[in-house]
């Protein structure tokens, strides 16, 4: 696996296109037929594509830190393929959401692995899995009905507080809680040296944004996410100032950079803001469909089928505009 020019790194990565027409082949293909690869976007960082959700792979001296794991029915190959890349051990899995296929492989790919630090308290056979307490505890009490994955499957380590950061592999790692954007248990994970921002599914360029309204998230809080990455996020510059740019791994799809989120940022600011007015109005939710908010963005980002339409994300904004004129 070749590394890829840190100015040249988008154009290399999978359904990268010139226009928008890669774009658009990548978010019609539901993870199950994305091609399973991994590709390298920094020296030590690489992408595992095709798992489920997107998993992140930082390799070094100390061993392996895994954003994410994928998907349950991926985890045997997402194992096999963080293999290939290095023989040290998994060191720490870090979920950016509570997700199946975010969370889905954990207690494979934990089980691979040995914490870096012993702890009389905890299983250091196993690799640490650092994550929200809302992840910890909507795997641990799952909705009625719904499966439950293993308690080896459950976050070793949680916390509360906007940051947690942990020190591996001559980098600085740095957990950013951003409450109630697309969930309530959502993480940026930031690998400062290598310059490379993990966002879960705050950042989905397949289609609008993912405002999971039944469990925690909302339209306010995902713009202040996509503003918080905005101001951590180094824009393409001349190589002769400095070069690369910070690279920014969605939850699925491929890999963006500044300008596209600001792109994203944009639209959801402008599409909320339309609402906001409709909702003022007393507009019905029917009516505010009718009147079609998201036209100048359909073509790009809507889905009139998949698990996430166009008709659920203006839903989902116009349920938490109501609520929040309401409160």
């Amino acid at each position: 696996m070749a590394f890829a020019a840190a100015l040249g790194v988008l154009d290399t990565l999978p359904y990268v296109a010139s226009g928008f027409k890669g774009t658009l082949l990548a978010q019609q293909r539901p993870y199950e037929n994305v091609p399973f690869e991994t590709i390298q976007i920094r020296p030590n960082v690489y992408v595992i594509l095709g798992a489920g959700a997107n998993i992140t792979a930082h390799v070094g001296e100390d061993g392996i830190v895994l954003v994410d794991s994928g998907s349950a029915a991926m985890a045997d190959k997402a194992l096999a393929a963080v293999k290939a890349l290095s023989n040290r051990p998994i060191r720490y899995i870090i979920n950016t959401s509570a997700d199946a296929d975010h969370v889905g492989g954990n207690a494979t790919l934990a089980g691979a692995g040995r914490s870096l630090i012993e702890d009389t308290f905890a299983d250091d056979e196993r690799a640490a899995i650092v994550a929200h307490e809302n992840v910890l505890l909507r795997l641990s009490t799952p909705p009625s009905g719904a499966p439950q994955l293993p308690s080896e499957a459950w976050p070793t380590e949680t916390f509360t507080s906007r940051y947690r950061s942990v020190y591996v592999n001559d980098d600085a790692v740095q957990m950013i809680r951003q409450p109630g954007a697309h969930s309530d248990g959502d993480l940026l994970v930031h690998f400062r040296r290598a310059d490379v921002i993990v966002t879960g599914d705050i950042l989905d360029l397949r289609h609008f944004p993912v405002v999971d309204t039944a469990r925690g998230g909302s339209v306010r809080g995902e713009l202040e996410a996509l503003n918080r990455l905005l101001d951590l996020t180094v824009p393409p510059v001349p190589q002769v100032l400095k070069p690369g740019r910070t690279l920014l791994v969605p939850g699925h799809g491929r890999v963006a950079d500044y300008s596209e989120l600001v792109e994203y940022r944009d639209m959801l600011t402008i599409v909320r803001d339309i609402i906001a007015d409709m909702v003022k109005k007393g507009m019905t939710l029917e009516q505010v469909k009718a009147a079609n908010p998201t036209a100048g963005y359909r073509a790009r980002w809507g889905r009139e089928s998949g698990p996430w339409t166009t008709d659920m994300f203006v839903e989902a904004v116009y349920d938490d505009l109501t609520k929040a004129r309401k409160s």
